[in-house]
């Protein structure tokens, strides 16, 4: 015969878990976040980086990846992000699909945030919303050393304090090109986003991470429908054989949904390229929405021995 009292206490039992479990979840806050990029590109000698030479159907830096928080107490949450790059629609591609991207684990709270993994340089990170080409083949980084991604590295962000932030990443020499430990260490005034203040400014150094030794300073301002940037860096190789200067110029222009756009980069240093080299990049947007855009850009790169340029049209959907 049937235990009713048992029954009942099961029941309740079961109805408790049930109500405590929203509670449970909501302690855990994630996301599933990705950008899918189709691009078409005619590129003439495949010199420059993100290119190859003929006419090309790639999926440049598309991307998924999982990012969240988790709330341990009422002082500290642990924070996470898993991201890989998917790569193209060449048969290679097939074997090995994705790339690593940003990937790491840490802890949140009122002293900032600081994780461990594969991340962006804070020296990357000081570049903010400079690049109109980010990610494509006129991105900044065909010409200016240090626009890097290592694994193993702790990476501190302070919260801001009256419009400033400081971060950190330090590196063990395990991950480094010249086996010593390296850092970079950027200062921020305004909003990097360009959301809670027109503009920002960034002071950032580097020292023995990817084998580069370098400074530099960023600013990107934005008045009504104009935004303006410009960076200037000097850099070396840590054997001392390079070193020189590079520059940054930037502008885009919103007309409704269009945005026009241009950007001039110069670096002398040859640690990017094999000489000295000059890119001039400009494009047009047509923006659908905040997750969609369609592209055309061309840009010109030119070094001492050799030339390239690339004609793209392109699709980007973030979600």
């Amino acid at each position: 015969m049937i235990n009713n009292t048992h029954v009942k206490r099961s029941a309740l039992t079961l109805l408790c878990s049930i109500t405590a479990l929203p509670n449970m979840v909501l302690a855990a806050e994630y996301s599933v976040y990705g950008k899918a990029e189709v691009q078409i590109a005619k590129t003439d000698t495949g010199v420059m980086r993100y290119a190859d030479e003929g006419t090309q159907i790639e999926a440049p830096f598309s991307r998924i990846g999982i990012k969240g928080q988790h709330t341990l107490n009422e002082y500290v949450s642990a924070v996470f992000k898993y991201e890989v790059q998917v790569k193209g629609f060449e048969h290679d591609d097939t074997n090995e699909p994705f790339a690593a991207r940003n990937t790491y684990l840490g802890l949140k709270g009122a002293f900032g945030e600081i994780v461990v993994g594969r991340n962006d340089t804070r020296f990357k990170y000081s570049e903010g919303k400079l690049d109109n080409f980010n990610e494509t083949q006129a991105d900044i980084a065909q010409v200016i050393a240090g626009q890097d991604r290592l694994g193993d590295t702790i990476t501190y962000t302070s919260n801001y304090w009256h419009n400033a932030q400081f971060s950190f990443t330090y590196a063990p020499k395990d991950e480094n090109k010249d086996n010593q430990a390296g850092f970079a260490a950027t200062l921020i005034y305004g909003d990097r986003n360009l959301n809670n203040t027109p503009y920002y400014i960034s002071l950032s150094h580097v020292d023995s991470l990817n084998n580069i030794k370098a400074s530099r300073i960023a600013g990107v301002y934005k008045f009504e429908q104009l935004q303006l940037g410009a960076l200037y860096q000097h850099s070396e190789s840590i054997d001392g054989t390079k070193s020189g200067n590079g520059y940054v110029l930037s502008a885009s222009y919103t007309l409704d949904k269009w945005v026009p756009k241009l950007q001039f980069a110069k670096d002398d240093s040859a640690l990017r390229q094999e000489s000295k080299a000059t890119q001039w990049s400009t494009g047009l947007d047509y923006v659908f929405d905040k997750q969609t855009t369609a592209y055309l850009l061309y840009t010109d790169l030119d070094l001492e021995e050799n030339a390239d340029s690339s004609l793209a049209l392109g699709l980007r959907y973030k979600f």
